[in-house]
């Protein structure tokens, strides 16, 4: 086996060519690149002065194990057996990844909220309308931050988003809605722009684009002021759970919300009993 150490120089032009191949190769975005760098930070300082070998890389898995839980492990995990096997196209390593295993996690389902209840979030505030939004169009917050004005058709009612892997689709949204963005660009919006605002809906008191972390504050802030404790994906969880309890298509809900797999969008909605039953019926061929 040949044994290296990855040398600044060296960890720098690996990582490098690692994300000109997941934006040039694997169409990522920028936000999905920096989440891998975010997730591998951690490797890179640890195996600057270290062999990367299958003993340290084994001690390195067990460190993280007892800093994450596992929904958090298990993603940098899929980070690492990405750029671990970049790496060893470049370097003849030698690594087993078969150690760089993710751990078996159980769905955790949240208490599903009824859309009055919900209604005390949607106020006519910038913040107010971003949680609105959320819910009226079940988008990732990846794809919130980098909408553009441009991108919403306010005759027609849709709005273009980018989704993972530079996949781009139309989505539905009430005009009900779109008046309220109307209003939030006229009155809002336009005491915020500057030369960093360009065409992005939602942007901060200086102007500036949104970040993950900020919006994950604004709904965390806003939702607990009401009395729930929320998140971006709460309210997309929220959005298929409702199109589903009001007869929509299981497999329209996976377009609506980007699914690659049915059973993603499965685990995105609060399905009760009654759903299920009514349906079950709706499908039942033997009473047909």
């Amino acid at each position: 086996m040949v044994l290296v150490y990855l040398i600044d120089m060296d960890l720098e032009s690996l990582l490098n060519d690692f994300f000109v191949f997941l934006s040039a190769n694997k169409g990522l975005s920028i936000n999905s690149c920096k989440a891998y760098e975010s997730d591998l930070k951690f490797f890179c300082e640890y195996f600057k002065h270290r062999k990367l070998n299958d003993v340290n890389l084994f001690e390195y898995i067990n460190e993280q194990k007892k800093l994450y839980k596992p929904a958090s492990l298990n993603r940098k995990m899929s980070s690492l057996r990405a750029f671990l096997t970049f790496v060893n196209k470049n370097y003849p390593l030698g690594l087993d990844l078969n150690n760089i295993k993710n751990i078996k996690t159980s769905f955790k389902f949240e208490t599903p909220i009824d859309f009055e209840s919900l209604k005390t979030l949607f106020s006519d505030t910038r913040n107010g309308l971003i949680l609105l939004f959320f819910y009226a169009t079940g988008v990732r917050v990846s794809e919130l931050i980098n909408l553009k004005i441009s991108d919403i058709y306010f005759d027609a009612g849709l709005i273009r988003v980018t989704g993972k892997g530079s996949k781009m689709r139309l989505l539905p949204i009430s005009l009900d809605v779109l008046d309220k963005v109307k209003h939030y660009i006229t009155n809002i919006r336009s005491l915020y722009t500057n030369n960093y605002s360009k065409d992005y809906l939602f942007i901060s008191k200086k102007g500036k684009p949104f970040t993950r972390a900020a919006i994950w504050k604004i709904i965390k802030l806003e939702s607990r002021a009401k009395g729930f404790d929320l998140h971006p994906h709460s309210l997309r969880h929220l959005y298929a759970t409702h199109l589903l309890e009001n007869g929509a298509n299981i497999k329209t809900i996976q377009e609506l919300l980007g699914h690659a797999s049915l059973n993603t969008t499965v685990k995105y909605t609060f399905v009760t009993d009654k759903t299920l039953n009514k349906a079950f019926k709706e499908s039942d061929f033997f009473n047909k």
